[in-house]
């Protein structure tokens, strides 16, 4: 579904990871080890899929940028060859989330130096699109100058996720995030339930020129890598260039190396819409198992988890 497009607002989705705590699930769907954002659990639309069409919401097609591994190209291009001119940027190594982000936004700074940046994982669910659209846009208004994340709403003291520390007070453009704390024990995450935590869902917004200027302070090593590929963007020497840029490229992840450091964010939080990050079998069969038209995957799933 397509909605309200803004002409600078831009996707970026990342599916370059390799799913590995959902193997036993893809293996018994698809008798392989599918990545995750591959595999039709739900549906007939893959995860993949479904999270572009959730980009359409207020993205037109040509402002998403889909990351994927570059062994996996040739299936991307394929689930997605009928949602119109998305740009699809193979990355030539997994190196964590921080080099995972910057490829795909160096090319929206090469194409948009104005661009507005929705970032969304390409492994989670929703059960209500319509809330959760408010809520990136919601991100989205309130983004103009610092990156502001959505954080969901917890409904138990989850130790595998990470949490979102608001740092008290609401402010006009959401609240301000104080810290975060990664996979909490069982009793940090009770107090933080408690007090006001948020789950982290790694979905967020900002302008191009913030996330950037965020990369090249804390991650000015491969922001340079990937500042010297931006200018073959469209150009016949692009792959060339990106082979270069990823040889030798030191990994980092986003979250811990960027966000973490960074000075100013915001928090906006995640209406009520049935979300849960994919991440585990069990994480999927919670999403589920009260929906009585996946009832009979629901027990195919718990029969291969028991085997």
């Amino acid at each position: 579904m397509k909605s309200r497009a803004r002409p600078h607002l831009w996707t970026i989705v990342l599916a370059g990871g390799d799913g590995v705590r959902l193997r036993p699930l893809t293996r018994a769907l698809h008798g392989e080890d599918y990545p995750k954002q591959f595999a039709f659990i739900q549906g007939d639309r893959s995860l993949l899929q479904a999270t572009v069409t959730r980009a359409l919401r207020w993205s037109s097609p040509e402002h998403i940028v889909v990351v994927v591994a570059e062994e996996r190209e040739a299936l991307a291009r394929a689930q997605l060859a009928t949602f119109g001119p998305i740009q699809i940027v193979p990355q030539p190594s997994n190196r964590g989330t921080g080099p995972g982000l910057l490829l795909p936004l160096s090319r929206v700074l090469a194409f948009d130096p104005a661009a507005h940046v929705v970032v969304l994982p390409s492994d989670h669910y929703v059960r209500d699109e319509k809330p959760f659209e408010r809520s990136v846009r919601e991100a989205v208004d309130h983004s103009m100058v610092e990156i502001t994340l959505v954080g969901a709403i917890p409904d138990r003291a989850e130790t595998q996720y990470g949490w979102i520390i608001r740092s008290g007070g609401q402010a006009a453009g959401g609240d301000r995030v104080d810290c975060f704390c990664e996979k909490p024990p069982a009793t940090v995450a009770e107090d933080l339930m408690r007090d006001g935590g948020l789950w982290n869902t790694f979905v967020m917004a900002g302008t191009i020129q913030r996330f950037w200027a965020l990369a090249c302070q804390h991650l000015p090593l491969q922001a340079a890598r990937f500042g010297a590929y931006l200018d073959s963007v469209g150009t016949p020497e692009e792959s060339l260039a990106l082979q270069t840029a990823y040889a030798h490229m030191p990994a980092a992840d986003f979250s811990r190396d960027v966000l973490e450091r960074a000075p100013e964010l915001r928090v906006v939080p995640l209406r009520a819409c049935g979300w849960s990050d994919w991440g585990t079998p069990e994480r999927v069969l919670e999403s589920l198992r009260d929906q009585e038209e996946y009832a009979p995957l629901s027990e195919r799933l718990a029969l291969a988890l028991a085997s």
